[in-house]
């Protein structure tokens, strides 16, 4: 009993492997041709190798969905933006007021011209957006996000300092201060 219920394991798993053998050559083999030419000898369509008498699936071809750009990276080019604008208040305010304040990182006369710097400002919001589009159409959506991460720490850490110098030198009036009247 014990070698009649081995041997028909066996038997189970060596039909299972002729069945995935016979499936991955389905998969793999040529389309059928429609009109095959009968051949000389008759006999049944089966072994003759005429298809009239099989009905064959009809393959179709499957269509290559574009990457799109999820929620994370809609995000990460908005973060972008807004730090670009962000930069281009900062320096506008800071260059009206020459005598404390210059631009160390763009020219003076890009810096001076308010159309020009948001010019370059905008467009390279608009440059960032395309070179991220492009990575990811090419299936490097991690790569993107990394330099877009990296955008981001530069930009705030640039945008950040600006603020932080101008709170601190600028002349700032606090009109909700009131003085109150000394008692003697």
């Amino acid at each position: 009993m014990k070698l009649l219920c081995q041997s028909q394991l066996f038997l189970v798993a060596w039909s299972a492997t002729i069945c995935v053998g016979q499936e991955i050559a389905l998969v793999n083999a040529p389309e059928p041709a429609l009109h095959t030419p009968e051949p000389v000898l008759g006999g049944s369509s089966s072994l003759s190798g005429s298809a009239s008498g099989a009905i064959m699936p009809v393959r179709v071809p499957r269509t290559v969905m574009k990457p799109r750009l999820a929620i994370e990276d809609w995000s990460l080019l908005g973060a972008g933006a807004v730090l670009r604008f962000l930069d281009y208040k900062s320096t506008v305010k800071s260059m009206s007021d020459p005598a404390n304040f210059r631009e160390v990182e763009l020219p003076q006369a890009l810096a001076r011209n308010m159309p020009g710097l948001g010019a370059f400002e905008a467009s390279t919001v608009v440059a960032n957006c395309y070179a991220y589009r492009f990575l990811v159409k090419r299936n490097h959506r991690t790569m993107a996000r990394l330099g877009q991460w990296v955008n981001i720490g530069a930009m705030g850490w640039t945008v950040g300092r600006n603020y932080y110098e101008l709170n601190e030198f600028w002349p700032q009036y606090d009109f909700l201060r009131q003085d109150l009247p000394v008692k003697q």
